[in-house]
């Protein structure tokens, strides 16, 4: 058994399937995805506590918000937290936008059905943070349990998630930060955030703000750079 597992969780509307291509290219690892909206039970971090060896967190947009949640309860549990196009949350102070936010991820929330199933795909998708993005991931309905998603939307809102600041600048030692240099929003976080002595640095690599389908080649290479021993 390889020494280091990578722990995997995907964004809004995202399935296990999309780190299928990262995971084909690291044969060498133990891969675990996690499934937020299927119909089937989800993994959960209870199926590789016991696990000897290093372990990675990967997560992407609201998956990395997630992996924040666990970075803050329990620090302890992952050698090394990758987060891709990750928001660290809204300001405390800030709560007009929180606000904003959470009535908007409401609104979203509604427009789910299976009716409409197309009409929401072709809105979400319009949206200018992934008009960097060189394709739109396949999101078949079959693949969801539609009460998941919609009450994603609501308990997972950014409008809800505490600011990450504090915690991300503590642990920033074992944290990689990743954004797509063609995603304008999320540069300017992670710049802000650099400028605010909370990262060290973060890697802008080549790709929109949907990095695992622009770019899989460059997450691997990353996940090999944490534990290049265990790669080889």
């Amino acid at each position: 058994m390889s020494a280091c597992l990578v722990y995997a969780i995907h964004g809004f509307l995202g399935h296990s399937s999309d780190w299928c291509r990262i995971k084909k290219s690291l044969p060498e690892l133990n891969f675990i995805a996690e499934e937020l909206f299927s119909k089937d039970p989800t993994i959960g971090t209870e199926s590789f506590r016991k696990f000897q060896g290093k372990k990675i967190f990967l997560g992407y947009s609201l998956g990395g918000r997630l992996g924040l949640q666990i970075l803050k309860k329990t620090p302890e549990l992952f050698d090394h937290y990758i987060f891709l196009s990750t928001n660290p949350g809204l300001p405390a102070t800030d709560a007009e936008e929180r606000k904003i936010r959470i009535l908007n991820d409401q609104k979203w929330s509604e427009k789910i059905s299976q009716k409409n199933w197309a009409g929401f795909l072709e809105e979400w998708n319009e949206q200018a943070v992934f008009r960097g993005s060189t394709a739109e991931p396949k999101r078949d309905i079959n693949l969801y349990d539609l009460q998941k998603l919609k009450k994603s939307l609501k308990k997972w809102s950014l409008g809800l998630q505490e600011d990450f600041s504090d915690i991300i600048r503590v642990n920033n030692h074992k944290i990689t930060w990743v954004v797509g240099d063609r995603d304008k929003k999320y540069c300017e976080i992670a710049e802000q955030m650099k400028n605010k002595k909370i990262l060290s640095g973060y890697e802008r690599i080549l790709s929109g703000h949907r990095i695992w389908l622009d770019n899989p080649d460059a997450v691997v290479e990353l996940v090999k750079q944490v534990f290049p021993a265990s790669t080889r």
